[in-house]
């Protein structure tokens, strides 16, 4: 058995993670596994450090550029063409153009295509809307080179079909391996010594995220003062960066809450912290599913996150909210701080479980 797993890039990331995992995965159980991706150093060095083989296609790129997709499908043909796989999988939007090259290609081996979250296609995407028919026209016509998809959620899906995009595909939800956190009091210590206050009697709201439109941190700093209404020791802190970040220290600073929300910027293993939050909150318009909203399943904390994507497959309906919804949020919130329940963790987000669903699914294709 041989198989090709394709990445538009290898920058850290949700997806690029699940890659790596599945290619650990498989390579355990004596699988040949090669990676395709364009650029990145941080899957670069993990392949590396675990001995998978890759390849860094030049044209695969974060574009909409149909040239540049033309080009990659020529690429990834060039490759069939020369060596023989019996599976290729792509995972992200970009890398599905080379879905067409595969169907050109000498041998022909059959395809996957995993939505990892919706996106564009998601009724939550506000941004850009005029563009939403043609990225479906696009997906549409693309998926006609996919064996078969695959959906990280129930709710994926069932949104997918009701857009008529495909009325076929499975789900297969992303596990982890079993992840290593430090104590709440080591996590505490590291993030007092970074902001340098004192965080002794502090209710610690955490998240972790990219600044951007999908993670949707505005609605969290815009009620904040609800929530301090609640509990008036309670701070932010929010790690990660990205586009936004100018956007929302502006709206912080309006709002005079730069003593309770802390923009932390990127943290290498950020995860590693969870314990040292009180609660974590994920406010996202639209999500797949989250790794991090498993890994606090793993760390035992409680969490609150809005109702789309995976989310409540995740933790649960006790503890999602419907998107925006300001009432909704603050009397979960407030059950929350006084009960101070979290989510179990299930079994379908253990990374062999993960590994071994891939392996069958790859089995019935061949």
């Amino acid at each position: 058995l041989k198989f090709l797993i394709v990445i538009t890039h290898g920058k850290f990331g949700g997806a690029t993670n699940f890659v790596f995992w599945l290619d650990n995965g498989l390579k355990e159980k004596n699988v040949y596994v090669k990676v395709g991706f364009s650029e990145g150093n941080y899957l670069k060095e993990k392949l590396e450090k675990e001995n998978i083989p890759y390849v860094n296609f030049k044209w695969l790129k974060r574009t909409y550029n149909p040239l540049t997709n033309l080009f990659f499908i020529w690429e990834i043909k060039k490759l069939l063409d020369k060596e023989q796989f019996n599976i290729i999988h792509f995972n992200s939007s970009n890398s599905l153009f080379g879905a067409i090259g595969v169907k050109l290609s000498k041998y022909k081996p059959k395809t996957v295509f995993t939505f990892h979250g919706l996106s564009i296609l998601d009724p939550n995407y506000k941004k850009h809307i005029i563009l939403k028919p043609f990225y479906i026209l696009i997906f549409k016509f693309l998926l006609l080179f996919i064996d078969i998809p695959v959906f990280v959620s129930n709710n994926n899906l069932e949104q997918i079909k009701k857009t008529k995009l495909t009325d076929t595909g499975i789900v297969i939800y992303h596990g982890i391996p079993k992840p290593e956190f430090l104590t709440k009091e080591e996590s505490k210590k590291f993030f007092k010594k970074k902001l340098k206050i004192n965080l002794y009697d502090k209710f610690i709201i955490g998240s972790i995220g990219r600044l951007d439109y999908q993670k949707n941190y505005e609605f969290l700093i815009k009620i904040f003062p609800e929530i301090l209404k609640i509990n008036q020791n309670t701070i932010c802190l929010i790690i990660g960066d990205g586009p936004e970040k100018q956007k929302l220290e502006n709206l912080i600073c309006k709002l005079n809450l730069q003593e309770k929300i802390f923009l932390l910027g990127e943290i290498k293993d950020a995860s590693v912290y969870l314990k040292g939050f009180d609660l974590f909150i994920l406010p996202s318009r639209y999500e797949g599913l989250p790794i991090t909203l498993i890994e606090t399943l793993f760390a035992k904390i409680p969490a609150l996150a809005t109702n789309v994507g995976g989310n409540k497959e995740i933790i649960g309906k006790d503890f999602v909210y419907e998107f925006n919804n300001n009432v909704e949020f603050l009397n979960k919130l407030t059950k929350i701080f006084f009960e101070k329940k979290s989510s179990q963790i299930k079994e379908n987000f253990q990374i062999d479980n993960t590994i071994n669903s891939h392996l069958d699914l790859y089995k019935t294709l061949i």
